[in-house]
């Protein structure tokens, strides 16, 4: 997938959410970031960003903000009918308060990395805040491995479930389905049981296509 496919799905998304009476609240992609941007942050922040997210920011675009909503008084049937919205958003100049804000809610209620629990907290970047005090992260424990996870601060069902194997990954994967959620029962309707990262072929993400007319 090209990052103009992504654009293009983002466009797909927001028309079949207004044709069923639906909001697109916005669709917003600015420039991409320079080396120096890059570093600065990185500076800032005491390491370096994740390969793949710095190739996002980089090629793609520094900050991109995506937030739709349905109509209140429609509603999806089985396993989806939890869904109500959809919402994508990074910054290059957000990375440093978002992971100041998560590791102060790490340090105050998760700080035992003895918990497994806990631990999923620490060694993570987080790029996206819910809104719920929950985020998105990049898991930054293992040497050559970028998966995206879910940080859950009330034990939601999510918490520590990898999304995508790296952040590249999670922008294109996650354009097949509209950017739904951010919150993990939004999103969790399209994993395979016991296997890893959201799956935009599955059963569910054509029924959840289906129903706003989307092909992509």
């Amino acid at each position: 997938m090209e990052y103009s496919e992504v654009i293009e799905n983002w466009k797909l998304f927001s028309v079949g959410v207004k044709e069923i009476g639906g909001e697109v609240h916005t669709l917003s992609i600015e420039e991409p970031a320079t080396e120096d941007e890059v570093a600065t942050v990185e500076s800032k922040l005491g390491f370096e960003i994740p390969r793949s997210l710095k190739e996002v920011l980089l090629v793609f675009s520094k900050k991109v903000e995506f937030r739709w909503f349905l109509p209140d008084n429609y509603k999806m049937e089985g396993e989806l009918s939890q869904i109500f919205s959809g919402d994508r958003h990074w910054s290059l100049e957000w990375l440093v308060k978002f992971n100041e804000n998560k590791n102060e809610l790490r340090d105050e209620i998760f700080p035992n990395k003895n918990d497994p629990y806990d631990l999923v907290w620490h060694d993570k970047l987080a790029f996206h805040e819910v809104g719920n005090g929950d985020y998105l992260a990049i898991d930054l424990s293992r040497a050559g491995q970028e998966p995206v996870v879910y940080l859950s601060h009330d034990f939601g069902d999510g918490h520590g479930v990898e999304m995508a194997k790296n952040f590249k990954e999670f922008v294109f994967l996650s354009s097949r389905l509209g950017c739904v959620g951010a919150e993990d029962w939004q999103w969790l309707p399209f994993l395979a049981e016991g296997v890893p990262f959201i799956n935009p072929d599955s059963e569910n993400a054509i029924r959840f296509r289906e129903a706003l007319r989307v092909k992509v």
